[in-house]
């Protein structure tokens, strides 16, 4: 996959597996790409409600659409970064075929170790997503769920720029 056929990267994994501060740090790479937070586009929703399952699949429906209109509009690669518990990944790459079914996308999943995860979880601020249990649940998940043409990534000790620089390198190959 060359970066011009990059047209999406989906970063998936639990809070604190490090795939939001990755992905600012892959952004630098991409100066006419996207990058989409999924929790973003939930938290315009006024009265949200994270724990609503269906209010998620949702969001990430709409978030299909702009992946698309941004694409269409020359902005590339769109970098989506949401948990994708579940199967939540195959619905939404369903999704965008049906939409565009010519679309190179890269899959990363982003796990750390236990304690790691911990560490990372604890050192939160105040507002952010804290509950360790549903972080190890949503980590374990990533190594045992890894879909078809997924990279997985062990971001133990990584800064967020050598997790970019992996998923980068793996991209231009």
């Amino acid at each position: 996959m060359k970066s011009e056929k990059a047209d999406i990267i989906i970063i998936r994994g639990a809070p604190g597996s490090g795939k939001s501060q990755s992905a600012i740090s892959l952004s630098e790479f991409f100066p006419k790409g996207v990058r989409m937070e999924i929790d973003i586009l939930r938290s315009m929703v006024i009265s949200v409600d994270w724990t609503n399952q269906n209010e998620h699949i949702n969001i990430l429906n709409i978030s299909t659409k702009l992946v698309i209109d941004f694409i269409q509009l020359g902005f590339s690669p769109v970098i989506v970064i949401d948990t994708f518990s579940g199967d939540k990944i195959l619905n939404y790459l369903e999704k965008l075929n049906h939409l565009n079914n010519e679309l190179s996308i890269g899959i990363f999943g982003l796990y750390t170790t236990e304690e790691e995860l911990k560490k990372r979880i604890e050192s939160r601020k105040k507002g952010e997503f804290r509950d360790f249990n549903i972080c190890k649940k949503l980590n374990d998940e990533v190594l045992k769920i890894k879909y078809e043409k997924e990279f997985q990534i062990n971001t133990t000790g990584l800064l967020p720029n050598e997790t970019a620089k992996i998923i980068y390198n793996k991209i231009m190959k």
